[in-house]
């Protein structure tokens, strides 16, 4: 953090912030303790947390993408991949904050890439972990930004930048309360690349610089879709034959029982049908299969290595980093977080398969994707679970209109997808310029 006296007053919310973290740092850790009751890994690599751990030198001038957790993980793969396969020889490391990010990220770069959690923003645990990786750049994504990781690192002369960089206008008013803390920390940002032209204003009315802003497009229509995903996605359709499959991705608590409701009038009139439940949280799978138990819903769970059968009525799809695979086998998808005020999810993933789109109305986090697919009316909207059964009934059964939803989808898609390699072009210009 800058300690130059004539920016004391700047920078004090910063450090009563940080006071503040070292005083509650025992709350932190009982909530990581608590956490770890329905996933030990919580408990685990707590050296990590305080970047106590050694790093190899062979690492030493990585370029860092901070992934908070899956979703922002999976919308960078397409970038990462980039940087991890260019003939620059420069070392890549990514970081997280959750187990199953962490899980999804070392299944999907084992050795190639360094990984570890990124530490707690103490200014003690920030130096450690500049001082034993001494990266090259600091690239967050979206909007995970951390006061003391950032200001360090620009201290240190270490380009930051902010990509894929999303502001719907609460969290924007959120920040504009805590400007006292922030406004500097989003003045530091070498680079901003927002998602789309609204949210770059946002970005400007708290606190990022004009020269440091670019609308560059949005990272989840890069996605990128691998040759064993596709390799299980047609496996899966060969057993599955003709039945008509749904797929429910990135479920909240309060929707699962709105779903089922929904998926057990599907059945009176498509009998044959299968509905993938994919929650959204590891922790809640034992929930969500007990809901499913109290329905007498015939299911096998993912995990259970059990056969899917004709007679299976439920997939609880409770193993990690496999949303694309279910996106890909489905008929109709609906997407979570949406028939509660969560803010929904990305929808991107199943326009990426072709495939019609359903979603409940909250879906603040995505507003511009939304407002675009409902322009061309490329998405179903539904509120309960009697409007899900009847969409769901609907597009089953009327094939034309699901064709005709997912084509203007795709449109959409189309001319959206490249932000990839403009980002990776401004990254690049960072480096050299550092």
């Amino acid at each position: 953090m800058p300690s130059n006296k004539n920016t004391g007053a700047r920078y004090f919310g910063v450090r009563l912030y940080s006071v503040l973290l070292y005083v509650m740092m025992p709350l932190i850790l009982l909530y990581l303790w608590w956490h770890g009751r329905n996933n030990l890994a919580y408990r685990h690599r707590m050296k990590e947390r305080f970047c106590s751990q050694q790093i190899d030198k062979k690492w030493r001038g990585a370029i860092v993408f901070h992934c908070v957790s899956v979703g922002e993980f999976i919308a960078a793969r397409p970038l990462i991949d980039i940087f991890v396969n260019d003939e620059s020889g420069r070392p890549v490391a990514i970081t997280c904050m959750t187990p199953t990010a962490s899980e999804l990220i070392q299944k999907v770069y084992g050795d190639r890439v360094y990984h570890c959690y990124i530490p707690f923003d103490t200014p003690r645990a920030i130096k450690r972990f500049y001082a034993r990786l001494q990266p090259s750049a600091l690239v967050i994504l979206e909007t995970e930004l951390w006061p003391n990781l950032v200001l360090y690192g620009r201290q240190q002369n270490i380009p930051v930048a902010v990509v894929n960089g999303r502001m719907s206008a609460q969290s924007a008013r959120g920040y504009t309360r805590m400007e006292w803390l922030f406004k500097p920390v989003w003045g530091a940002l070498n680079y901003c690349g927002a998602q789309s032209q609204t949210a770059a204003e946002r970005f400007l009315d708290i606190g990022v610089t004009e020269h440091a802003l670019e609308v560059s497009g949005n990272l989840k229509f890069d996605i990128s879709i691998s040759d064993n995903v596709l390799a299980d996605i047609d496996s899966y359709r060969e057993l599955f034959g003709d039945r008509p499959i749904i797929t429910a991705g990135s479920t909240h608590d309060g929707e699962e029982t709105e779903i089922l409701a929904a998926f057990e009038k599907v059945l009176q009139v498509k009998p044959k049908a299968l509905l993938i439940m994919v929650p959204r949280h590891q922790e809640r799978f034992a929930a969500v299969a007990g809901l499913i138990k109290q329905r007498n819903l015939r299911m096998v769970q993912r995990s259970s290595g059990r056969p899917i059968t004709a007679d299976t009525q439920v997939l609880l799809a409770d193993t990690m980093g496999e949303l694309l695979l279910w996106y890909g086998v489905c008929k109709v998808a609906f997407v979570g977080g949406s028939l509660i005020e969560r803010g929904g999810h990305n929808p991107l993933e199943v326009i990426a398969f072709a495939k019609p789109l359903i979603s409940g109305r909250h879906t603040f986090n995505f507003s511009e994707i939304y407002n675009q697919l409902d322009s061309r009316q490329a998405v179903r909207w539904v509120h309960s679970a009697d409007s899900l059964a009847d969409t769901l009934i609907g597009l089953l059964t009327t094939i034309e209109t699901a064709e005709r939803i997912s084509r203007d989808a795709q449109r959409v898609f189309a001319e959206h997808s490249g932000a990839g390699q403009r980002i990776y072009v401004r990254i690049q210009q960072l480096l050299s310029a550092s």
